[in-house]
């Protein structure tokens, strides 16, 4: 950080380039000021207006804005795109958390119950020998404490491994002491959570019945609150692989749409913040190159922004992309009304913008109306000077094309076919005359959204719905231990009147697969639900067929099954004599 006189020293020493006088990134920096009294907002607002005023050929509207009323994000953060998460996004971040917590508890919870009966014979051995109840309350919960405390010291190594992989993730920990003893605290919680009735149902074993016949010990004469926990279990888990398959479909059908509609020889350069313009013009000078274009989007809607948008008494939010003015003539594209952006369009404040046939539908009532009129977007006036066509992707979505220079991050290249080895290495090489301390990232356009980046989401977006599945394993897995262990007589019963193999392991097995089966009404809604807002997002290549809505269940209900059978199979497998040899 330089004070603006040690600036303007450094820039007459040439020490560094001249920026103390370029006012014209006005929307990628804020001033803040304090004032001397809240009174004064409403007169800092009316200065401010007068000063619009004074602006010969403003184009801009300047609001001041509390800071406390725009931290969080909400929707009055003007020009900044990087505010981060809003207070919807933080409660959501913040309810998935503790229902993860909270599922995760109860997994132990249940895999603690399965072991009562082995754990049983302790605690009446202890009592007999004068441990009091309190005493091995204190036990139970020392336990899983220690236990969640071992899950967070394996737990944080693994984050800062997987973070660099999450898609959009540029975060870093910082071990100071208020994130050590936040984690800490969070982790004695869920210990002393997931402890709590486990240790508070087997400190209350009475020796006698322990140590006399413990198959009749009842641990609680009902699961219901169980079974209602694993349904709820499974319907989220139901619901996240249903989305899951959609993506994956979504990304299948995207992929062969790009890939039937580029051609391979189009390179993408990475500018990684670096001014392009005379890079740029020396790759259009290579013979190989047919064409260039500087734009921060070829076709991915994960990296649209989003503008808000006013004409006349009507606001909207839109998305927008930022694209070289050149790109029109470039790639050949007739507009349906209007005209190009002008040859001399001026890099420091915004001034123009083109829409396509869909934002100019929602504007106004016939796309012609619209060319010539002046939008607020964001905070700045611009004019409307010409309408695209639709893109031709996907189905018709509303976009606005900006020009906005320090948001422009890559260079299509289009290649002559069979040139794109030479073509790479020219490139490496301009780079590298530009900008030695950094490293040319070069990839195929096809590549880049048809590989890598789609791997990415589909694999953030798996993990997290494989992470769930397997909690509603364990949960389900803990219950149908319990209930084999407690039916032992039954099923040893069954088997000296008849009954098959498959009949005991179906007698336990039949009540968890009408689990499964209440799951699946409660999931596969919700499910289409969120597909039906992710194709709102996304286009109508979001599939919500029945095809996809039973791989996503089927695949639940199978591994369900699965870790149910797993305990259930030991049911074959009871001897009556030794079942039924204490009766």
């Amino acid at each position: 950080m330089l004070s603006i006189n040690a600036a303007v020293m450094l820039e007459k020493k040439g020490a560094i380039s001249s920026s103390s006088q370029n006012w014209g990134d006005f929307k990628g920096s804020a001033i803040y000021a304090r004032l001397k009294s809240e009174d004064n907002l409403k007169q800092l607002n009316a200065t401010l207006q007068n000063y619009n005023r004074k602006l010969d050929k403003s184009n801009l509207q300047f609001l001041a804005q509390p800071l406390e009323d725009i931290t969080p994000r909400n929707i009055d953060i003007k020009n900044d795109y990087y505010a981060g998460v809003d207070w919807t996004g933080i409660n959501t971040q913040l309810l998935l958390i503790l229902s993860l917590t909270l599922l995760s508890a109860f997994n132990y919870i249940s895999l603690t119950l399965a072991r009562a009966f082995s754990r049983a014979r302790e605690v009446g051995i202890r009592k007999t020998l004068g441990a009091t109840r309190r005493q091995i309350i204190g036990q139970f919960l020392m336990e899983s404490i220690l236990i969640s405390l071992f899950a967070l010291l394996f737990t944080v190594p693994c984050v800062e491994i997987l973070m660099p992989y999450i898609p959009e993730m540029d975060v870093a920990f910082s071990y100071d002491a208020t994130l050590i003893l936040g984690l800490l605290t969070y982790a004695v919680i869920t210990g002393l959570v997931a402890g709590a009735f486990p240790s508070w149902l087997l400190s209350a074993f009475q020796p006698i019945q322990v140590l006399r016949k413990m198959k009749n010990i009842k641990l609680f004469q009902s699961v219901a609150i169980y079974k209602a926990l694993v349904v709820v279990q499974f319907s989220v888990t139901i619901m996240l692989m249903i989305l899951f398959v959609i993506l994956v479909d979504f990304e299948r059908r995207n992929n062969a749409t790009i890939s039937s509609i580029m051609t391979p020889n189009i390179l993408t350069l990475d500018l990684k913040g670096e001014k392009y313009d005379i890079l740029q013009n020396e790759i259009s000078q290579l013979s190989q190159v047919e064409t260039t274009l500087a734009t921060n989007w070829y076709y991915d809607p994960f990296k649209m922004g989003n503008s808000s948008v006013q004409l006349h008494d009507k606001t909207l939010k839109i998305n927008y992309v930022s694209i070289d003015p050149k790109t029109i003539e470039t790639e050949g594209i007739s507009l349906k009304s209007g005209q190009n952006f002008p040859e001399d369009m001026p890099q420091n404040s915004e001034q123009y913008v083109l829409v396509n046939e869909a934002a100019a539908k929602l504007l106004a009532s016939e796309s012609e109306t619209l060319v010539g009129q002046t939008l607020l977007l964001d905070s700045a006036y611009v004019q409307v000077i010409g309408i695209m066509p639709d893109h031709v992707f996907d189905e018709p979505s509303p976009l606005i094309y900006r020009y906005l220079p320090n948001e422009i991050a890559t260079l299509i290249v289009k290649v002559k076919p069979n040139t794109e080895l030479v073509v790479t290495k020219a490139l490496q090489t301009l780079w590298e005359n530009h900008f030695p301390e950094k490293t040319a990232n070069i990839q195929y356009l096809k590549d880049r959204y048809t590989g890598e980046n789609s791997r990415e989401r589909i694999g953030f977006f798996g993990f997290f719905a494989l992470i769930v599945m397997i909690i509603a394993a364990l949960g389900i897995l803990g219950i149908a231990s319990y209930s084999v262990e407690v039916r032992t007589k039954e099923l040893g019963v069954k088997k000296v009147l008849g009954a098959s193999n498959i009949e005991l392991v179906w007698a336990v097995t039949r009540n968890f697969g009408i689990l499964i089966l209440i799951a699946g009404l409660i999931g596969v809604p919700a499910g289409l639900f969120c597909g039906d807002l992710l194709r709102e997002e996304m286009g109508s290549k979001v599939d919500l067929s029945l095809i996809n809505v039973s791989i996503g269940f089927g695949l639940v209900a199978i591994i369900g099954l699965l870790t149910v059978l797993s305990q259930t199979i030991r049911a074959a497998h009871i001897e009556p004599v030794i079942v039924l040899k204490a009766e």
